[in-house]
């Protein structure tokens, strides 16, 4: 196997729970501290022997039961063969650097072909002490290090490295002296060194083969078959690894002893600190399934004891009250002692500890567990359901994740656990709603932050681990739970499709309710409400996200837009947009950095993932939002609509870019039940060069209404090369992407396009090419380049003023759009007005005309026209009355879509943020100022279908009343 694998009150509000939060957890985990230290444990506590009993008469109940008994019994057998002395003699001292990688950016020393990250093969039960290359298959070191290792053991049994015999250190494929090879691929535990490269293999071979497969894999492996099978031989065995990895668990400091990156390596235990967190864990589960067994375990005890007198180990272990002290001081109570090794990403820190003091201490200190267990749903449930961390379908999904696996197992647990959190925390109703709202068709998460692969699809959902290990808590028992105590359907949608859309085998749960009786509830719900992942348009305003969606299935359409920056594994992505249509996602992110090209996290290609002209966004002189881990600084939403039609929203965030003004309107526009096209416009103000970055997916690109040459690069830290531009672009030029369906996603493929047509005035026009690791992981391949667009305004003065201005559709084989131009516009006076006023005319293909028309919002602070920057707050155009002759038009809105038929007469109409508009013959008013109104006419009548309801408006046609 591989190796690898708001605003400012509100978050200063927020960042003052989460101080809070921090303290309260860690002076409640020091008063359990004293607690667990007071008295020795009695008994398992999750898994006590009536539910080992339960576990093991459902197994034999289905033939998914039974063959995880049987895999778990299978597991187990390597270690069940082995010898105690063998078992207590696979444990090893911290002497050895340690190395998360072999080499990072690295190849094979033998084939030469790359071989980064995480992509060494090893096999610590069939080829000890060695590492393959994933391309030739040869293993390394070259030399025996095992009997190196057994050369230098001390009087613990603990290998010193003064101690080897040095003597072994050759190649034992060529013994010879005098063989050129003889040293080739020697490793004595500080890595193969050739004179210019350094291949760390046993550093590496320790964590991923010893430590992770032949110790920690045995240990959880015959725990588990001693719940499948009570058999006192699994505990037995288990026991002897669990007493001797804790003679040597407090001397692991992978901070001191380690290496990262080829540099200097952060906390941990035998592992960093991510990883010594989950084996921690996994390692106080194990001890309690087995905990019981020691006592009654003479053999055990005896074995232990000569061991210690042998060894000269201070803990003699010889009654069993010494073999479990030893395990509880020197695993758990060293954890709780030493948080910082298992620090990691939230909650997975404060779900350690609160599974070890329950192990510890349950049911004495219920009290305070329960009180750990409520900091922790409250700070993971804080940001609309979740806690605000970025990385949407990684770190921020991974939190609520691993909350559903702490919420399952207490409530197996203590009953009616779930209905009690439930009550104290209503947010928890939208934490897993959070990532189905956000999962689009159930193929794409925007990816935000760290996280995902660029432009690929994530089929499974991300907010929950829906497995079938009988020995963790069951998803598809716990999501059906929700369901019952919330009534919401989204739950049992998710899990039908987390079980490949049938009910077969469900809820794979040796401990939950009656299988037939689970699989028939769960079908009655979906021949109720459908089995079609489908969440609604949304605004998750604290968390800064929102989505557009219009259609289903396979012609559903969706607009994102991600109005903040910085944040724990953020991007400086600001006003960052997205587009999923036709089944591909077309305008991805980058994605989850890629650290494997060298330098990890600091390296330049790393970097250039988390940069801001890597988003579809706009760059204010060539600097970067605020990218700042502890901070995440938002917009807020100035205009929001759903209709049938139109769907909108606009956010400024002028602190996100620090600038005078940063604000974006989005539109998503039907064209059909399965098309649309958007508009974007993006305001801005400040600094002295502005530069709107867009990039699609895999594919080639073409231009019209440019003239292109070469010029300058834009530099800045970005890895883009090959721009050609035209300094001084018309307004109506257009970029048409030609999609390329690398990973083969749309059956039968198919002529698809995404064309952009920009009516930015005083701008000029570029393509250029965007550095992408196209790698679904860590291989190191794939390294591509896709096409960009850049839209740049310069200025000698400061602060420069601009309305970037675009029409985005995708389409297949021919446009939907056949004619796009930009309208003059003009207030009641007769005057021309600024250029952040925008009135666009759109033909259809098929014979209608839409007329789109986006005003300045209410506050522009710095926005006045281009050249003129001196323009006040009070002269914003937006108070004012709109006016375009041509059309006949007037409205005091600050967004409008009219649509006419082929026949010229009016289809549809939509306004935001006004009171009223003419258009030729057809007058709508109203008595209120209105936040979002979408009508539809047929004939002499009128159907309001989004929006405000039909109260105070007045609408005439020819100077007629039409009835609504």
């Amino acid at each position: 196997m591989s190796i690898g694998n708001t605003d400012s009150a509100r978050i200063g509000r927020l960042k003052t729970v989460l101080v809070f939060a921090v303290f309260s957890f860690i002076w409640l985990a020091g008063a359990l501290t004293q607690s667990a230290a007071a008295g020795q444990k009695t008994g398992p506590v999750f898994f006590p022997e009536p539910v080992r009993q339960k576990m093991r008469v459902a197994a034999s109940a289905t033939p998914w039961g039974e063959s995880a008994r049987q895999a778990a019994i299978e597991a187990a057998q390597p270690w069940l063969a082995m010898s105690d002395d063998a078992l207590w003699e696979l444990m090893f001292g911290p002497a050895i650097t340690r190395s998360w990688m072999v080499w990072s950016n690295g190849h094979c020393p033998s084939c030469r072909k790359p071989v980064p990250m995480y992509s060494w093969k090893v096999d610590a039960l069939k080829a000890p002490w060695k590492m393959e290359c994933p391309h030739c298959g040869t293993r390394f070191p070259k030399n025996d290090f095992q009997a190196f290792c057994r050369s230098g053991l001390d009087e613990h049994g603990v290998f010193a490295p003064k101690l080897a015999d040095r003597s072994l250190l050759f190649n034992a494929e060529h013994p010879d002296k005098n063989d050129p090879l003889h040293r080739f691929g020697v490793d004595d535990g500080n890595g193969y060194f050739d004179g210019e490269n350094r291949w760390r293999f046993i550093g590496t071979y320790l964590i991923y083969g010893q430590w992770k497969q032949a110790v920690l894999n045995g240990i959880v492996n015959l725990s588990q078959a001693y719940l499948m099978t009570g058999e006192p031989a699994y505990a037995h065995k288990a026991a002897v690894l669990l007493d001797r990895v804790a003679d040597l668990y407090p001397t692991f400091d992978f901070k001191s002893q380690a290496i990262m990156y080829e540099g200097p390596a952060s906390d941990g235990y035998v592992s960093t600190w991510h990883d010594a967190c989950e084996e921690t864990r996994q390692l106080a589960l194990a001890y309690d399934q087995v905990s019981d067994s020691i006592e009654k375990d003479a053999a055990l005890q005896a074995f232990l004891a000569r061991q210690a007198a042998k060894f000269k180990l201070e803990n003699r272990k010889s009654t069993a009250a010494g073999i479990r002290l030893n395990i509880e001081d020197r695993i758990l109570r060293d954890a709780i002692t030493n948080r910082v090794k298992i620090r990691s990403n939230y909650p997975r820190t404060e779900t350690a500890l609160v599974i070890i003091h329950t192990v510890l201490g349950w049911p004495d200190n219920r009290p305070a567990v329960m009180t750990m267990i409520d900091e922790m749903v409250g700070q993971a449930t804080a940001v609309d359901g979740v806690t605000g961390e970025k990385g949407l379908a990684a770190y921020a999904a991974s939190t609520i994740a691993n909350l559903a696996y702490v919420l399952a197992l207490f409530d197996r647990l203590d009953a009616g656990f779930l209905k009690d959190v439930l009550a104290r925390h209503p947010a928890l109703r939208n934490s897993y709603r959070f990532h189905y709202d956000t999962w689009f068709g159930g193929f794409y998460y925007p990816e935000i932050g760290d996280t995902g692969n660029f432009a690929r699809r994530q089929t499974r959902f991300a907010g929950a681990n829906f497995l079938r290990d009988p020995f963790l808590p069951s998803m598809f028992t716990l999501f059906w739970q929700l369901h019952e105590l919330t009534g919401d359907p989204a739950y049992v949608k998710i899990l039908f499709h987390e079980n490949g859309g049938t009910t077969d085998g469900l809820p794979f749960d040796l401990l939950g309710p009656d299988p037939a009786e689970f699989q028939q509830r769960v079908a009655g719900v979906i021949a109720k409400e459908g089995a079609e992942i489908q969440g609604p348009s949304f605004n998750k305003e604290q968390w800064h996200l929102a989505a557009l969606r219009s259609g289903s299935g396979d012609d559903e359409r969706v607009v994102w837009l991600d109005y903040d920056t910085g944040g724990r594994h953020g991007h400086a992505d600001g006003m960052n947009i997205g587009l999923v249509a036709k089944g591909l996602d077309l305008m991805p992110d980058f994605g989850y950095p890629p650290v494997q090209y060298g330098g990890g996290w600091a390296g330049p290609k790393a970097i250039w993932y988390r940069k801001t002209p890597a988003h579809n966004t706009v760059v204010i002189d060539g600097k970067d939002q605020n990218l700042i881990s502890a901070k995440i600084t938002g917009g807020r939403t100035t205009l929001w609509g759903l209709g049938e039609v139109i769907k909108a929203i606009r956010v400024s965030g002028p602190e996100v870019a620090q600038a005078g003004r940063f604000e974006r309107t989005v539109a998503l526009i039907d064209v059909s039940e399965s098309d649309s096209y958007v508009l974007d416009v993006f305001q801005v103000a400040g600094g002295r060069d502005q530069a709107r970055f867009m990039h699609s997916h895999f594919g080639s690109l073409t231009t019209s209404g440019l003239t292109l040459e070469t010029m300058p690069d834009y530099g800045n830290g970005s890895q883009m090369r090959t721009f050609r531009g035209d300094p001084k672009a018309r307004p109506g030029w257009s970029a048409d992407w030609t999609i390329a369906d690398r990973n083969g996603y749309r059956p039968g493929g198919g002529d698809l396009h995404l064309r952009l047509t920009d009516f930015t005035s005083g701008a000029q026009a570029a393509t250029a090419e965007s550095w992408i690791s196209a790698s679904s992981g860590y291989d190191g391949v794939g390294e591509t380049w896709i096409p960009t667009i850049m839209v740049r305004r310069q200025s000698e003065s400061e602060p420069l003023a601009s309305t970037f201005v675009g029409i985005i559709e995708p389409y297949e084989g021919n446009p939907l759009i056949t004619a796009m131009r930009r309208l003059p516009l003009q207030d009641s006076g007769g005057l021309g007005i600024q250029d952040e006023n925008v009135a666009l005319e759109i033909k259809l293909a098929d014979g209608r005309r839409d007329i789109l028309i986006s005003a300045g919002s209410e506050r522009a602070p710095g926005s006045g026209p281009a050249g003129n920057p001196a323009a006040s707050e009070s002269e914003s155009i937006a108070a004012k009355t709109l006016v375009q002759d041509q059309l006949r038009l007037r409205t005091d809105a600050e967004l409008v879509l009219a649509r006419t038929g082929r026949d010229g007469r009016i289809e549809r109409v939509a306004l935001a943020h006004g009171t009223s508009l003419e258009l030729g013959d057809l007058l709508i008013k109203a008595d209120r100022k209105l936040d979002f109104l979408e009508v539809a006419f047929d004939g002499d009548r009128a159907l309001v279908v989004g929006g405000a309801d039909a109260s105070g408006l007045t609408l005439t046609l020819k100077g007629k009343k039409i009835a609504f």
